[in-house]
């Protein structure tokens, strides 16, 4: 919103487009995608393209043309008040609003099968949250299994060739296939 392009969200009935902008926001928003293990086993402190600092405003780092890549290939396939909606929306959800408060009060009485899944250094969704998500589910007598998986990719793990997390997910799946008398595929 900062963009002089973004013009209070009229930038595309006044022939703007908020790039840098909506570049800025991807840039910081994806640094949190990633733990600072994985940042620092990916980039480190290594340069891009030279051995020697610049001491300019140039790109110096790995990880600054990662994130500087980063936003302006979301920009090709974002909007940005899309982006703005989106996230003003998960801001303002709550679904314990809607049961007094009370989180637990949301499941009760659902036939769902959950299988909640957390990595210990998703910085976005942390395990806590997970937890009391499935203390609530175990509150509402909802049918709930967890997972904790121990990783430094951070948030973008499920997202990774994680090979516990493809064992929890096919073991979920089978089960509930097998439940309604389906047999596992493969």
């Amino acid at each position: 919103m900062a963009d002089p392009e973004w013009r209070q969200g009229r930038y595309l009935v006044e022939g703007a487009n908020p790039r840098r902008g909506l570049a800025v926001a991807r840039m910081g928003a994806h640094i949190t995608y990633l733990s600072d293990a994985a940042l620092h086993r990916k980039f480190g402190r290594k340069f891009q393209d030279r051995t020697n600092p610049t001491f300019s405003f140039d790109a110096d780092f790995e990880v600054e043309s990662y994130l500087r890549h980063q936003g302006i290939t979301f920009v090709e396939r974002f909007d940005a008040n899309s982006y703005l909606y989106l996230t003003r929306a998960m801001d303002y959800f709550d679904l314990a609003a809607d049961y007094d408060g009370v989180l637990a009060n949301a499941f009760k009485g659902t036939p769902t099968r959950f299988c909640v899944i957390s990595f210990t250094s998703d910085w976005l969704f942390p395990t806590t949250d997970s937890r009391a998500i499935v203390h609530a589910l175990n509150a509402g007598l909802a049918r709930v299994s967890f997972a904790e998986i121990v990783t430094d990719k951070g948030h973008d793990a499920f997202l990774l060739e994680e090979p516990e997390l493809s064992a929890i997910v096919r073991g979920f799946l089978d089960s509930a296939g097998a439940a309604r008398g389906l047999a596992p595929k493969g």
